[in-house]
């Protein structure tokens, strides 16, 4: 969000946005009680075997792993393969290509398709050849065409990896995503459906690729142990920070002057900063797999209360100029965040608009992966990373809520063309 408010804020003078309560982009689905009483409920029994014990059942897949993040999740999984090289989408999350400079793989970017977010089958399709690693990803819990990628890579001999990180637990077909390719990877980072500050789980879906016990002996980075604190301190604090009127008056204000100091994209880690962090360093904890397993308890209420959201802002956007993208072959329950673009609107124009009546809107990967004089190859993704707005999707989010939100992006899309 920091490249696309920066631009957005030099455009406004004085104060940024209203002073009163406002709807947070995204809070924990773990409450602060949770987080506490997590530190007892862990210390019984062996919370990380049940936790993989939990996936195998949903998964039906005997070899499943845990890890410290989803980025150290791929680093793994790509650091034991042969390949050289490693084939993944443009507009995706800066992690992946983390995990696979980790490896020490070379990058190959595929576009997004036209008009969608994702690459498909027909974008890996000119570079699936022999002896490399095919990544699909479903971003935000968008499903790709898996089983086509599957397909083609079966035919050129290509290993897939699956990045089902933010779409765990969805199955658009009956099928849980991550459980089609090689190998899957679902995340319980903070931003996620199933929070536990990191933490990622290996799902080997083809045991003739890796030896899955070769594989769980293998992290990428060597780890130690411990109780993750900081980030203990942090999500309690982060909870209180997004209630609605304090992260108005107090949590947002912060985060714009923030915003505004920023004038170009920051510089991502090398590969040896990356692994001296806890996203490849610190070994998942019991506590972690206890946060995972009570959200895990309450999944029903939880995608319950996101597809009834979803259907909030669907019924508001028919009809009119914003784009959604989910569609029927989405499993609408499982969404991460709920992508929008407006034809014809400047993004920033819909930022500064929001902000200026009390609405914070979500951006995302404003900046294609590969590199900046490369842009022209990946025109798709270019204009996902310029135009999509993602509206927010959690639990404690009313349909009142959603409701607001939805009715004033259109709003403001109606006020920007009747100026125009």
């Amino acid at each position: 969000m920091k490249i696309a408010y920066s631009k957005a804020l030099r455009e406004i003078e004085g104060r940024m946005c209203p002073w009163q309560s406002v709807t947070p982009p995204n809070r924990l689905e773990t409450t602060n009680r949770e987080l506490v009483l997590g530190l007892f409920t862990s210390l019984g029994g062996e919370p990380r075997e049940a936790l993989c014990e939990a996936l195998r059942q949903i998964t039906g897949r005997n070899h499943v792993f845990l890890a410290p993040s989803g980025r150290a999740a791929i680093a793994q999984i790509l650091s034991m393969l042969p390949h050289h090289e490693v084939v993944i989408p443009a507009y995706t999350c800066p992690a992946v290509k983390t995990a696979a400079e980790v490896a020490g793989k070379r990058i190959i970017y595929v576009d997004c398709s036209a008009g969608g977010l994702n690459a498909t089958s027909a974008e890996f399709e000119a570079e699936a050849r022999p002896g490399r690693v095919l990544m699909p990803t479903h971003i935000f819990g968008l499903p790709t065409d898996i089983d086509n990628i599957c397909s083609l890579a079966k035919e050129r001999g290509c290993v897939t990896i699956e990045d089902a990180a933010a779409s765990f637990p969805s199955r658009p077909d009956g099928r849980l995503l991550g459980t089609v390719a090689d190998f899957g990877v679902f995340s319980f980072e903070r931003s996620k459906r199933l929070p536990a500050f990191h933490g990622a789980a290996i799902v080997v879906n083809n045991e003739h690729v890796v030896d899955p016990e070769v594989l769980k002996s293998h992290p990428a980075v060597p780890m130690k142990d411990g109780l993750p604190v900081k980030e203990l301190l942090f999500s309690l604090i982060f909870n209180l920070a997004t209630q609605p009127s304090f992260y108005g008056r107090f949590t947002l204000h912060r985060i714009l002057r923030e915003h505004r100091s920023i004038l170009d994209v920051e510089e991502a880690q090398s590969p040896a900063e990356a692994r001296n962090t806890a996203f490849f360093n610190r070994a998942f904890h019991d506590y972690q797999a206890d946060l995972v397993l009570r959200a895990l308890n309450r999944w029903d209420a939880i995608g319950q209360q996101i597809a009834n959201l979803v259907a909030v802002y669907k019924r508001i956007f028919a009809s009119t100029s914003v784009r959604t993208f989910s569609t029927g072959v989405c499993d609408e329950k499982a969404l991460l965040r709920f992508p929008i673009t407006v034809s014809g609107i400047e993004r920033g124009e819909i930022l500064r608009r929001a902000l200026r009546s009390g609405l914070y809107l979500e951006t995302n990967y404003e900046s294609p992966l590969a590199p900046k004089w490369e842009h022209a190859k990946y025109p798709n993704a270019c204009l996902a990373a310029e135009n999509v707005v993602l509206l927010p999707l959690y639990r404690r989010l009313s349909l009142e809520a959603a409701e607001r939100i939805g009715r004033r992006v259109v709003e403001i899309s109606k006020e920007v063309r009747s100026v125009k």
